[in-house]
């Protein structure tokens, strides 16, 4: 199994398969990588964003972060935080003792393509990671969106199954311990 290269080779991880870059469909700010997989749609987003708050504010950077997607998906009818835990090393050996490294499970409704109807609802788990790189003034943010539940009327319904997260997070696990900077010049450009 091959790592997918991130990022012009400066960051690499392990990339599902059956997961399709989606800027070989369409455009993607550079600071994102996003891979989805169009039979489940299920998506990988990895970011690079300003790091967020001061330095022990690392809990409330991945609530920063969630409450943003949140916003992003329109989902502030209902969106839940479950858990938040510290990774170790060995959950992601390849990022220093000094990064702190957070992994949140969380869930929201969102609709797709602007869907209106409250029955097009999906509900997504999302598994984030969160690396705190405040020397260079950077937060690395990971998310795994699992449709758990899609609406009756959503127009995932005729192409996408709902996901098992017991496997989302085995395949969340692989992404974090294979995740790796290859290429720190990639935060001075």
């Amino acid at each position: 199994m091959a790592n997918k290269e991130l990022f012009g080779g400066a960051i690499t991880t392990y990339i599902p398969e059956n997961f399709i870059d989606v800027s070989d469909i369409r455009e993607v700010p550079d600071n994102q990588e996003v891979f989805v997989n169009i039979d489940t749609d299920q998506s990988i987003i990895i970011e690079i964003l300003q790091y967020v708050g001061d330095l022990n504010e690392d809990e409330k950077a991945i609530r920063h972060h969630f409450a943003s997607i949140a916003s992003d998906n329109n989902a502030e009818e209902y969106n839940s935080i479950q858990q938040i835990i510290t990774l170790t090393t060995s959950d992601v050996p390849n990022l220093s003792l000094e990064i702190s490294k957070y992994l949140l499970s969380g869930q929201q409704t969102i609709s797709k393509f602007n869907e209106s109807d409250p029955n097009s609802r999906n509900l997504v788990n999302i598994f984030m990671a969160l690396f705190r790189l405040p020397n260079i003034e950077t937060d690395i943010v990971i998310t795994y969106n699992i449709p758990i539940l899609i609406g009756i009327t959503s127009s995932s319904k005729q192409i996408a199954q709902e996901g098992n997260l017991h496997e989302g997070m085995e395949v969340f696990k692989r992404i974090l311990v294979n995740f790796e900077i290859k290429n720190w010049e990639l935060f001075n450009e």
